[in-house]
């Protein structure tokens, strides 16, 4: 087997566990955001096709999405949560890694647009109010899933 399908299927599998714990709870669990983070850095130390190099790119550029992600949870007042701060360097990684740093842009994008209208759907139709708190992290899954279907 494919060292890369490996730590896709990995990815995918966190990814919908993690998109169904928010859209419950509204929490991204620490611990499995953390777990989720270990098994892909595992899984790519052990892969067939390690780069070093790439690595600490993949690190640094999702390095950089949380960054993004964690000023606009100062910048939206706390709405936005903390736990998908953190949750944005753990998906961020493997695509990364994998497709490189455009890729992974477009994947958050593509999380923002889905969230932003269907929030602005729900609003319309009076299924929540304004200032109603939706979770982002099922929206970073979905994006994420939407990712891996199109650059497979």
């Amino acid at each position: 087997m494919n060292w890369d399908y490996l730590i896709l299927i990995n990815s995918s599998l966190f990814a919908i566990l993690l998109g169904i714990i928010d859209y419950r709870t509204k929490l991204l669990p620490n611990k499995i955001v953390f777990s989720f983070l270990i098994t892909n850095i595992c899984l790519i130390l052990i892969s067939s096709s390690f780069d070093l190099s790439k690595l600490i790119y993949s690190t640094t550029s999702s390095l950089l999405v949380f960054l993004v992600y964690l000023g606009v949870y100062f910048l939206s007042k706390r709405s936005f949560g903390l736990g998908d701060v953190k949750y944005s360097f753990a998906l961020s990684l493997a695509p990364t890694y994998l497709y490189g740093f455009t890729e992974t842009i477009n994947m958050h994008l593509v999380a923002f647009v889905i969230g932003g209208i269907f929030s602005i759907l729900l609003m319309l139709v009076k299924k929540v109010s304004k200032n109603h708190e939706i979770a982002f992290g099922p929206f970073m899954s979905v994006s994420f899933l939407l990712f891996l279907v199109l650059n497979l």
